[in-house]
């Protein structure tokens, strides 16, 4: 049994550790690579809308993922759920950089976009203007909102309506990586499956629990 101070250091390194891992996208999505990424765009692709009014769940995305859902973990359900949550965060990012690392891809931006509204203005200068177009498969909005999602799903009996309003705010991030021109829809596939193997591995590792069924008494 820990004392609440080691408790604490372990939270705060936790917490470090996610950033780190932010870190690390970055790493990937500013280095030169010697070989052209690949281009995943598909028929669908073609034919999706930018949609600039998702910025504002794109790009609430890191506070929320990164500091206020493991928060609500630690408070509101416990310190091995937290632990769960955040080592998801890290284990599923350094799978997304084993991607980035050996099979890099490309999202090229639409190259007649107009700046029509504030939304517009947002995804060209903020997002576009600071994260290089790659980085696509699988993607990092999409892994960490899933993480996000079972994350507060497990919470939903304790702060329900956080819960489900968080859930449907991370809900709206998943289609925003397509809608704003960031992903390919494939990414999202990747992203998915990325969120849920990161958050289940992470737990049963963590959190042992048992499979087997409960007992109904007669």
């Amino acid at each position: 049994m820990r004392t609440r101070k080691q408790q604490i250091s372990v939270v705060v390194t936790m917490y470090l550790a996610v950033f780190a891992a932010f870190l690390s996208y970055e790493v990937f999505n500013k280095a030169h690579y010697s070989y052209a990424p690949l281009i995943m765009r598909g028929w669908l692709d073609e034919h999706l809308p930018i949609v600039s009014p998702f910025v504002i769940p794109y790009i609430s995305f890191h506070l929320l993922a990164m500091v206020v859902v493991p928060a609500l973990a630690l408070k509101f359900g416990n310190f091995y759920q937290f632990l769960t949550n955040t080592w998801a965060i890290i284990f599923g990012q350094l799978m997304l950089d084993v991607a980035y690392l050996f099979f890099q891809t490309e999202v090229p931006r639409p190259t007649n976009f107009q700046v029509h509204n504030f939304f517009d203005w947002l995804l060209k200068n903020l997002v576009w203007g600071n994260d290089r177009p790659l980085n696509g498969f699988p993607s990092n909005h999409v892994t960490w909102s899933v993480i996000s999602i079972i994350a507060l799903w497990r919470l939903r009996h304790r702060i329900p309506k956080t819960s489900y309003l968080l859930i449907g705010w991370f809900a709206l991030i998943i289609p925003a990586t397509v809608l704003l021109a960031q992903h390919f829809v494939i990414d999202i596939y990747g992203g998915v499956l990325a969120g849920f193997t990161a958050y289940w591995a992470v737990m049963f590792v963590i959190e042992r629990p048992s499979l087997q069924p409960t007992k109904v008494m007669p």
